[in-house]
């Protein structure tokens, strides 16, 4: 079933028309490139702040349940969390908000960060120096249709996978400074 069938789809906002020029005014959480996990999830300390003359329109918002995606490459997926909400969505990213029943948000993320769905997309690039997809790409993408049991379990693997790959990171990191620790009582 193509995505446009069961899903809204459109482009965050332009920065440049709301933005403050003194720092006044309205302030928001505002998404970055950066603040979007590879494994496809928001790290909070890289959120910037953003203040706007005006009060943002709620479709420029994140809302929980809504899935953002990076149009520049690599183009991570993102469920947002009720945590998450109330965050200004620029027009680096499309915003996908399911409207089905039968398709689960979480399974359409870990969908969209498939290899199989950025094969769909990568006909689509444009550019060379900076690959972005255009957001009208997100309408023609195929999603399989599985059981609600069956895409829970595609998404609690997923989320077993994220845990194995932090703790993964988290040891290495922990493996390097034991290293240095070895290697300054060696030298001094």
């Amino acid at each position: 079933m193509k995505l446009n069938k069961f899903a809204d789809i459109s482009t965050g906002l332009v920065l440049a028309r709301k933005k403050s020029l003194y720092d006044k005014g309205f302030e928001y959480k505002l998404l970055t490139l950066k603040s979007f996990n590879e494994n496809g999830y928001i790290e909070d300390e890289f959120l910037d702040n953003f203040f706007s003359e005006e009060k943002i329109k709620d479709q420029y918002l994140t809302r929980e349940g809504d899935i953002i995606v990076r149009l520049s490459s690599p183009n991570t997926a993102v469920y947002i969390e009720k945590s998450q909400e109330g965050i200004i969505i620029p027009s680096l990213f499309v915003i996908i908000r399911n409207t089905s029943n039968v398709i689960l948000s979480k399974f359409l993320q870990v969908y969209l960060n498939s290899e199989r769905c950025r094969r769909q997309l990568a006909g689509d690039i444009i550019g060379s120096v900076l690959s972005i997809v255009k957001t009208s790409s997100f309408k023609e993408i195929s999603v399989p249709q599985y059981t609600k049991e069956k895409q829970q379990d595609i998404i609690n693997l997923n989320e077993l996978v994220i845990k194995e790959k932090i703790l993964l990171s988290q040891l290495l990191s922990e493996k390097e400074k034991y290293h240095k620790v070895i290697m300054g009582k060696i030298f001094n």
